[in-house]
């Protein structure tokens, strides 16, 4: 009778033992990331600034999912630093010449069909700017 007893709990403990070795169920992977858009070359921009439209020229230096870049418009140049794109949309930094004072604007917008930007320039003093931009023909 012992016996019988110390062989069913050894079966009884090799089996908790065993369900509990068991290896969790893989986490499903994540969802690939979409592939950056290219925004690459120059675009003609047009900013409503409060009713006054901005024409400013745009050139656009990218690298994967980054991209840098300068800005020219009658109202002043400006350099484009830290942009970053997540499939079709982006941000990044704009640091513009306003008539004379550097402004440091957030610029967050996206990309339609590859020849099209729209989005907005937002700083505490200027508020959000909208603008849309195509892009030059070659």
């Amino acid at each position: 009778m012992k016996n019988l007893l110390y062989s069913t709990l050894l079966v009884l403990c090799v089996f908790t033992l065993g369900a509990f070795a068991q290896k969790p169920a893989p986490s499903p992977s994540p969802a690939p990331t979409p592939a950056a858009a290219d925004i690459s070359g120059k675009w003609n921009l047009q900013a409503d600034a409060g009713g006054q439209v901005v024409d400013i020229l745009v050139e656009i230096k990218q690298t994967g999912d980054t991209f840098t870049g300068t800005t020219t418009s009658a109202i002043g140049n400006g350099t484009i630093e830290a942009g970053k794109i997540t499939g079709k949309t982006f941000t990044a930094l704009l640091k513009a010449d306003v008539q004379g004072q550097m402004v440091d604007f957030k610029m967050e917008g996206a990309v339609t069909d590859g020849t099209k930007l729209s989005g907005s320039f937002a700083n505490a003093g200027f508020g959000s700017v909208p603008f849309s931009a195509a892009k030059e023909k070659k």
